[in-house]
């Protein structure tokens, strides 16, 4: 599960509007809308959501219809999370609305890798693997030559046009590890890889899981693997890794240093198996490579860091 199950309690007709709108553009699905009023407790507990978004007026009353009445049957009535807000002090189109709308989205963005993460097991390690000019075919390599379960997470960072993104996946989703895009509220799951995109920034929070906005990315290449690895670095430390593949241009030279002084290893492929040795040179001209091989062989190191055995590979 990625998007949630969203169900909005507003006191007036008009929140829905922008509040439904909003959810929607976060990736998640609002399935039910109630305007506060003395009937709804029924509705309420017969609404099968994953969260509440309460955007009700603060109480000035314990009047009948009042909304801390509304708010106290809603907490009687539902189990799952509440975000609750008041967006009344500001007028719809204004900064200080969109300013509270986004604070709102970030709440239930981080609602939505927590609850995720009760379905799911997250990685303990996670490696990041870059790529640019050639680098579909030495991943696919990569990916073929290692063994099932290493239970580790993979963030696959590649330089390539957004519209070729979906053949990617299909490219590289026939082995032991499932593909996808990279998207909001996703678990950096155990034996997944996770393609980041340049359509969207992505961010690793501190719980394992996924963030994506429509923010560019920064800095000459999109997605951009300085970037995501120094976030990496940041959150995984000595449990990260970084595999430099086949590129041009030196993304992840600088994020790599970062990621050396946390604890996380970098690999390159071997210059002389690449298409473009740009971003595998670079790499190694900061000192901070510990390995570099063929697709193959950075697969066998791979297993042999966490005692698996690879597959045999033909000749």
């Amino acid at each position: 599960m990625t998007g949630l199950r969203i169900g909005l309690l507003v006191d007036q007709p008009h929140k829905r509007q922008y509040l439904s709108l909003s959810v929607a553009e976060a990736g998640h699905s609002v399935i039910r809308v109630i305007v506060a009023g003395p009937d709804m407790g029924a509705l309420l507990a017969q609404t099968d959501v994953d969260a509440w978004v309460v955007d009700m007026e603060a109480p000035a009353d314990e009047s009948p219809h009042s909304s801390a009445q509304h708010l106290d049957a809603l907490l009687e009535s539902v189990t799952v999370p509440l975000i609750v807000s008041d967006s009344s002090e500001y007028r719809p189109g204004t900064e200080e609305h969109n300013a509270w709308l986004r604070r709102i989205m970030d709440k239930l963005r981080q609602l939505a890798g927590d609850i995720n993460l009760q379905s799911v097991e997250r990685a303990q390690d996670l490696w990041v693997l870059a790529a640019s000019t050639g680098g579909p075919a030495a991943v696919k390599q990569f990916l073929s030559a290692l063994p099932p379960n290493l239970g580790v997470a993979f963030l696959y960072v590649q330089h390539i046009d957004t519209h070729y993104t979906s053949t990617l996946v299909k490219m590289l989703n026939n082995g032991a590890y499932p593909v996808s895009l990279a998207k909001q509220g996703e678990v950096l799951q155990r034996n997944r890889l996770f393609i980041v995109t340049a359509q969207e920034r992505v961010e690793v929070l501190e719980n394992g899981t996924l963030v994506s906005s429509n923010v560019p990315w920064s800095g000459p290449y999109a997605p951009s693997v300085d970037q995501l690895v120094a976030n990496v670095a940041w959150v995984y430390g000595s449990r990260a890794g970084l595999i430099v593949f086949t590129g041009m241009g030196d993304d992840g030279a600088s994020a790599g240093r970062l990621l050396k002084q946390r604890g996380g290893k970098i690999w390159v492929q071997s210059p002389a198996s690449c298409t473009s040795s740009s971003m595998p040179d670079t790499a190694l001209a900061t000192g901070c490579v510990s390995y570099n091989g063929t697709p193959e062989q950075l697969a066998q190191q791979l297993a042999a860091q966490y005692q698996l055995a690879p597959p045999a590979i033909n000749a």
